[in-house]
Parts: structure tokens; C-alpha cells; sequence
């Protein structure tokens, strides 16, 4: 009999650390982080004084920010941004009433959480390849066995395999979804960085260089183009999550199949405080 380690069935289970990268406070933090980059960015090429830059850079901090209202202004404003900046600007103000005047020069709206959400995305992928090298070693570990098992048809007995076997075609799809998470970075991973109109106008010639200054602070790719209204980055991400889902929904069915009480193939450590081993004391 096979027996999962704690570890895979926690990653076949779902993985709560990417709850914190999406978590409120994350997407809020992740946007203030754009919009430090921005005033150090536009610094650098003399767009806004860089005496200002350390007043807006100490300030973006989730902390500073009052999440009710933060909320309020949300819904009456359309979206996250526009209450966002107010306050961020009424914190700098605080402190130097000059710097208050160049926060978020030059952006717009759907930069700041676009770019914010491709920061939280870039954490979730980190997490997430991670996990995948990590099932994809135990699944290398296993995928040699020739321990002999039952082939199933529409779950009726067929000729014998190996449990082997089993392995590695789980393997096969995991390195797949590996080879497109690498490619997903490269696509995904981008600055959105366009201003009001996706001109970057209100920074006359300085537009593109503050964009490559912006995206090298923020270690994001910069586009050919400014894309907040065109969205395959964002479906990609979530396709390749989905596909990512459902190949882990494949092999946790058939880990539920095999460890039945009259199969026995495979089964759950018995540790205390798991659900295998509180099931059987409650029978």
C-alpha cells in the first residue's frame, strides 16, 4: 500500500498561503507599491522633484490607509484607485505638502491596479511553481515503481498495470502545466503603464522612459504597448489555472478511488487530528 506524504496531500488539498497574497491588504499593498515605484521612476528622469520621493514612498504603506472608507469610496467612485490616491495623498500631505502634488503623476486609475494585480499574480505563480516542483519530485520518486495493480475501465477491471505507470501519467501533466507556467511568466508578467488615454501624454517625451524605469523598479517586463483594455493576459492566468485545477482535481479523484476501504491501494498517513484516522474513531 502507497502512502501519501502530509505534504502532497496538503498541495492536492489547495494551498491557503495564496489567501494572503490575495488578501485585502495584499491588493491594497500591492498598489501602493506601484504607486512608489512611480514617484521614484519619475524622479529618476526629472519628471516630478526628486525632494518629493521619499515623503510618497514612506507613505504607501497599507497601514496608513482606512480600509472602511477605503471600501465607501470604492463603490462611489467605481473603483479601488480613485479612494485609494485621495487618501495616499492626504497622508503625503501630512508630511510634506509639496510632495502631496505628485502622487501618482501621470497614471491613471486602471495602471495602478492593473500593474497591482499583476504583483499579486507574480506571488501566487511564485508559490504556486513551488508547489509544483515539489509534487513534481515526489511524483518522479514514484513513477519507476513496478508494483503490479488493477487497470480500470469505467471503473470495472481491465488488464494489470503498474501503480508506476500511475505516477508517471500524473507526472506527464504536471510537467506540462510546469512548461506553461514558465511561459505564462513571460506573457503575464507586465507593467500596465498608460496614463489617462494609453498616450503617457501628461509625460510629454519622458512617457517611455519613466515606463522602462517603472517596470525595472517593479521587476516587470514592459509591454510593447499599454493593454489595460485588452484582457487575454488576465484570461491566460486564469486558464492556465484552471487547467492547473483541474489535473490536481484528476489525481485527488483517483487517490479518493484507490484508498477505498475494499481497494486499499493508497491511503492518508494516519496522524492525529486527520480526517482518515477522526473517521475511524468516530465509526
Amino acid at each position: 500500500m502507497f502512502a501519501c506524504t502530509g505534504r502532497l496531500t496538503d498541495l492536492i488539498c489547495g494551498n491557503v498561503r495564496a489567501n494572503d497574497v490575495w488578501s485585502p491588504r495584499a491588493t491594497v499593498q500591492a498598489m501602493l507599491d506601484v504607486e512608489a515605484a512611480l514617484a521614484r521612476a519619475s524622479a529618476i528622469h526629472g519628471v516630478i522633484p526628486s525632494s518629493t520621493v521619499n515623503a510618497i514612498v514612506a507613505a504607501c504603506n497599507a497601514d496608513n490607509i482606512d480600509a472602511d472608507a477605503l471600501m465607501t469610496g470604492a463603490a462611489a467612485g467605481g473603483n479601488l484607485a480613485i479612494p485609494l490616491v485621495k487618501q495616499l495623498t492626504a497622508v503625503v500631505k501630512t508630511q510634506d505638502a509639496e510632495a502631496a502634488k505628485y502622487v501618482h503623476w501621470g497614471a491613471t486609475s486602471q495602471d495602478i491596479i492593473d500593474t497591482g494585480v499583476v504583483l499579486q499574480l507574480r506571488a501566487a505563480l511564485d508559490l504556486i511553481d513551488g508547489d509544483i516542483c515539489f509534487l513534481s519530485a515526489a511524483l518522479i520518486q514514484q513513477a519507476h515503481k513496478d508494483t503490479p495493480m488493477i487497470g480500470r475501465t469505467w471503473l470495472q477491471q481491465a488488464l494489470p498495470i503498474t501503480l508506476g505507470l500511475k505516477f508517471a501519467q500524473w507526472l506527464d501533466a504536471v510537467t506540462r502545466h510546469r512548461a506553461r507556467l514558465i511561459e505564462l511568466r513571460q506573457s503575464a508578467l507586465v507593467l500596465q503603464f498608460g496614463g489617462a488615454a494609453g498616450t503617457l501624454a501628461s509625460l510629454r517625451d519622458q512617457g517611455s522612459k519613466v515606463a522602462q524605469s517603472l517596470a525595472d523598479d517593479l521587476k516587470l517586463q514592459l509591454p510593447a504597448l499599454p493593454w489595460h483594455m485588452q484582457r487575454d493576459r488576465i484570461a491566460e492566468a486564469a486558464s492556465f489555472l484552471g487547467m492547473l485545477t483541474g489535473t490536481l482535481g484528476k489525481i485527488a479523484r483517483d487517490i479518493s478511488l484507490m484508498m477505498q476501504t475494499e481497494l486499499g491501494e493508497v491511503a492518508e498517513p494516519a496522524a492525529a487530528g486527520g480526517r482518515f484516522i477522526d473517521d475511524i474513531a468516530q465509526a
